[in-house]
């Protein structure tokens, strides 16, 4: 929370930044999604797609990452998540059991620590700084890993950091 403070200081001393800290778009839904959204509501496309995700999804998906990557998926092997913390909770669910620990570098977004407690898992730290770039050394990762580390959240760019 403490650069979403920061972001919301600079924001009102006049400092043209972009928060990282929420989601929320800062624009309008483009009117050709708006009117596809009309036009699946008018034709009854309405109900409930399997909660892996369409097989048309999947399928798509693994031409796009067959297409962008080289990299070969069936559709069994996707599963489409409704946002970020859909996605996650899945990873967490798969991977933590109780009493795993997961390295998580801070700042972090507010769900990890919630997401991996959920699991029975123990949340370990890594404080970084900004004057280093948010960056996790060698030995921090290092003395943070344990017999019982299972998994380290990493992602780039980081939210809230941006870096």
């Amino acid at each position: 929370m403490a650069i979403d403070s920061m972001f919301k200081q600079m924001k009102a001393d006049g400092v043209d930044v972009i928060g990282f800290g929420a989601g929320e778009p800062d624009f309008p839904t483009p009117d050709e999604i708006k009117e596809a959204g009309i036009a699946a509501i008018r034709d009854n496309y309405t109900r409930y797609t399997p909660a892996v995700g369409s097989l048309e999804l999947r399928k798509a998906i693994c031409g796009r990452v067959k297409a962008d990557f080289g990299l070969s998926y069936e559709p069994s092997q996707v599963v489409v998540a409704s946002g970020a913390k859909h996605a996650v909770y899945i990873a967490m669910r798969a991977l933590i059991n109780p009493g795993d620990e997961v390295i998580l570098p801070a700042p972090y977004w507010v769900s990890y620590i919630e997401l991996i407690r959920i699991m029975g898992g123990v949340p370990v730290v890594i404080e970084t700084q900004e004057a280093d770039g948010f960056k996790i050394t060698a030995q921090q990762l290092s003395d943070a890993i344990t017999p019982k580390t299972k998994a380290m959240i990493l992602n780039n760019p980081s939210n809230p950091t941006g870096m």
